[in-house]
């Protein structure tokens, strides 16, 4: 008996699990899980990602109408993971602005206003985000992430009622994790190199002379000298966000194979 009147519960049920699964995968995701995007435009993307995709055709039917209630949640656990593991490596931006930030010592102004709202200081991990998601749309990051959405229709059927987390579920948040963090941490290491020398050269006068105050010498020089070298390593960037890219689709992979 349908749940529908006057429709296939093989038409709906297919399209219900399938949408529940890339709203999901959109809720979480970066740029498209952002609260920028409103949550009606978020819904009606994924209604016009299902669209397609039951288009494209579903590779299995959905299963018996009683296990419909277990049928969804396993959709939201499969789009869900899909997203956390590309906002995962996504973050590594947000990681190497945050480091530089601590460097600069624009992380002090909340130690003068610890009332302030958490990251609202942090300048350079803010604007990492922004050209962050600048260059993840830039290098196709939506667009894997929509290859995604439809493979794992392939990978992990719409007619599974139970998720059993294999070792390769494991390795995929692992290995995502360790790769955003390194990548990060290429990004960011030579600036904290150089800024690490203006310390020495800074601790060295300091014993030479003084009289000198080592704390206002440090701050600007470091300031001004870690904003240049940011300006010179726009071009990692861009090469850091590639092998992100290919990082995040490598998990991806593992991710679904491992469900």
């Amino acid at each position: 008996m349908s749940l529908m009147t006057g429709i296939s519960y093989t038409v709906w049920g297919s399209a219900a699990l399938v949408f529940v699964r890339v709203v999901a995968l959109f809720a979480t995701a970066p740029v498209t899980g952002s609260q920028v995007l409103p949550p009606t435009v978020r819904i009606l993307l994924a209604m016009l990602v299902a669209y397609f995709a039951l288009g494209l055709g579903v590779p299995a039917a959905p299963p018996p109408e009683a296990m419909f209630p277990l049928a969804l949640l396993a959709q939201v656990l499969v789009g869900a993971g899909l997203g956390l593991l590309a906002t995962l490596m996504f973050t590594l931006f947000h990681t190497a602005g945050a480091v530089l930030d601590a460097e600069l010592g624009f992380t002090v102004a909340q130690v003068f206003n610890p009332f302030s709202a958490a990251g609202t200081e942090t300048l350079i991990a803010n604007w990492f985000d922004a050209f962050g998601t600048y260059l993840f749309l830039a290098v196709g990051g939506v667009q894997l992430l929509l290859l995604a959405a439809v493979q794992s229709l392939r990978i992990v059927p719409i007619n599974v009622t139970e998720i059993v987390l294999k070792q390769g579920f494991l390795a995929a948040g692992v290995q995502a994790f360790t790769g955003s963090f390194l990548i990060a941490t290429e990004l960011a290491a030579p600036i904290v190199l150089a800024l690490l020398f203006v310390d020495l050269v800074g601790a060295v006068l300091g014993r030479l002379m003084p009289q000198l105050n080592v704390l206002s010498f440090n701050i600007p020089v470091k300031m001004w000298l870690g904003i240049g070298l940011v300006a010179v390593a726009l071009p990692l960037m861009i090469d850091a966000a590639r092998l992100g890219l290919l990082q995040m689709g490598q998990d991806l992979t593992q991710y679904l194979t491992g469900v």
